[in-house]
């Protein structure tokens, strides 16, 4: 199959062109486990979580409007979808390893045996943090400072204004600042 956009293969998959949809998958299952990693922080329920996800997103391929961009209506499906699903289990982890790379400076300090360490911990200290934040704050620092998506995209996936988007950074960076300096010592 020629490389075709994302809405026309959902055109395709709305005609009953099953490979289409097969195709979006493809492109989209990194994104879509990552999603479900980042609200669950467990890989095999992030496994199913997703699988579950692209399951609701084409059973729901008849309400998608193909004037609006698909990736962002398959991502607030697969949002959705994913919360449901862990609104009816116990309340589990996130783990964002990546945001380590938001607040160390490793530039000053690559190569060096203590700069790994450092790193590790760094990473860790800001994980446990992050994880301790309420679930309204977490996702939009999370889609901010990881995926790198301005306050509007942050509010299409999320379906917020942007005046909310901005709220919870601001009150979600105070929050997260507080706790690391807490648990550096710095904070006493």
């Amino acid at each position: 199959m020629p490389y075709l956009l994302d809405e026309e293969l959902a055109r395709l998959c709305q005609n009953g062109d099953d490979s289409a949809f097969e195709v979006l998958v493809k492109r989209y299952e990194k994104q879509i486990f990552s999603l479900a990693y980042r609200l669950c922080g467990d890989y095999n329920e992030a496994a199913d979580l997703a699988q579950e996800a692209f399951i609701q997103v084409y059973k729901a391929l008849g309400r998608y409007d193909a004037n609006k961009k698909f990736f962002s209506w398959m991502y607030r499906v697969a949002h959705n979808t994913c919360i449901n699903v862990l609104q009816k289990k116990p309340k589990a982890a996130t783990d964002l390893d990546s945001i380590a790379e938001i607040i160390a400076d490793t530039d000053n300090i690559a190569n060096q045996p203590e700069a790994a360490y450092y790193n590790k911990e760094l990473g860790e200290m800001i994980d446990e943090a992050i994880l301790s934040l309420p679930d309204k704050f977490r996702e939009p620092i999370y889609l901010r400072y990881v995926k790198e998506l301005s306050y509007q995209e942050i509010g299409v996936y999320l379906e917020l204004p942007v005046s909310t988007i901005e709220t919870r950074l601001f009150r979600g960076k105070q929050m997260l600042q507080k706790k690391l300096k807490e648990c550096t010592g710095r904070g006493r």
